[in-house]
């Protein structure tokens, strides 16, 4: 053979190699319609994609739409149900006819204020406990893959909120359920839009406060609209998936590349909150820095709250029973005995995330077999 076909045959070959290792890697588009500093972008989906690239060696590529580039909040689920994307943040509060018993978590906002234990409750509960929540993301064609949980919410205004009296008359966004029922005892209004609304909503006065866990003045910039923060914990986001999966995607992984999944899924349940609680600690003194009205909550705010709280606990299963479920009381009790033992075990290990996670695989994800796991 002489020197020139040879270049032709070895030019052929590393064609033909490239194009096989092209074949052999599979994008996966997920989408995330938070900007790129918030929690569940920083402390989840990057770290996650991080390591699940460097796992499968080349076999899979991650890309993510940020930022409601692609899906916008309301339209994540369809999307992920008809394939538009593989994976996707679903608020399941926004869609509480077709998710009627794993909703239940927004009316769950004012039990388990704590960002890690919430989180690892509520994923345990809806993975290994709740027949019917699974049955429900079976019909949405998603995977559900386990919960984050915020840090928790505060009151962050237009003006000051020396007392929950302030709040009367006042458009304040809110996300549904518990914290709804709240304003609305207050004689406030609540108002369901997405957190990206709130730099908009203050600025143009649609929006009078916020409810969000004060890591959100540095998520949404919102220093200069919201000029005071009211200090009082009236509850937590916890009503979502992370990540939720299209199911026809997630079947066609291999084993060894679903397994991988599943080693790195705690990742998603527990990172952003990791992250809410570092940027929550980092805020305050930006906040002074900033000249925020930090204001520290009354005991009579407290005891107001707490008396809510109590005569809302027969609501949680009234709004659950709207809903068509059948034993809601069946899923709070899990939720809450889940809170105590996550607490436990998370005990000495909340500043080691790689702990966090083992624990996590350990309760949860190891007992899921890659090989069925909604393959059925």
């Amino acid at each position: 053979m002489n020197m020139n076909r040879l270049c032709k045959a070895l030019l052929a070959t590393c064609l033909m190699a490239g194009a096989a290792a092209m074949a052999q890697t599979k994008e996966i588009k997920l989408n995330s319609w938070l900007g790129p500093t918030h929690p569940i972008n920083t402390g989840g989906y990057n770290p996650f994609i991080k390591q699940m690239e460097a796992d499968a060696k080349g076999a899979l590529k991650f890309r993510l739409f940020l930022g409601g580039s692609l899906l916008d909040s309301r339209g994540t689920l369809p999307g992920v149900r008809d394939g538009v994307v593989d994976g996707g943040f679903v608020v399941l509060s926004f869609h509480p006819a077709e998710f009627p018993h794993t909703s239940i978590f927004t009316d769950l906002a004012m039990v388990g204020t704590d960002s890690l234990t919430a989180a690892a409750a509520v994923t345990e509960t809806v993975m290994l406990h709740c027949k019917p929540c699974d049955a429900e993301f079976k019909k949405q064609n998603m995977v559900f893959f386990g919960a984050y949980a915020t840090s928790g919410y505060n009151i962050m205004s237009r003006t000051p909120i020396n007392s929950l009296d302030d709040l009367k008359g006042k458009k304040v966004r809110s996300f549904g359920g518990a914290i709804d029922r709240f304003l609305r005892d207050l004689g406030a209004v609540a108002v369901n839009v997405d957190a990206t609304a709130a730099y908009e909503g203050l600025s143009k006065a649609t929006l009078d406060a916020v409810m969000l866990p004060v890591a959100d003045y540095g998520s949404y910039n919102l220093w200069d609209v919201a000029p005071h923060v009211t200090l009082l914990e009236v509850g937590s986001f916890k009503a979502n998936t992370t990540v939720g999966f299209n199911r026809d995607f997630w079947k066609g992984l291999s084993t060894e590349q679903r397994k991988t999944f599943l080693k790195n899924a705690p990742m998603m349940a527990i990172g952003p909150g990791l992250d809410y609680i570092k940027n929550d600690e980092s805020v305050v003194p930006q906040a002074k820095t900033k000249k925020v009205n930090m204001i520290q909550p009354t005991d009579a705010m407290k005891k107001q709250l707490a008396t809510f709280f109590e005569k809302d606990k027969a609501a949680i299963n009234e709004a659950a029973t709207k809903r068509g479920v059948r034993d809601p009381q069946a899923i709070v009790n899990k939720y809450v005995e889940l809170l105590g033992k996550y607490e436990k075990l998370f005990e000495g290990k909340r500043n080691n995330p790689d702990a966090l996670y083992e624990v996590m695989r350990r309760e949860v994800y190891d007992k899921l077999d890659p090989a069925k796991f909604n393959m059925d």
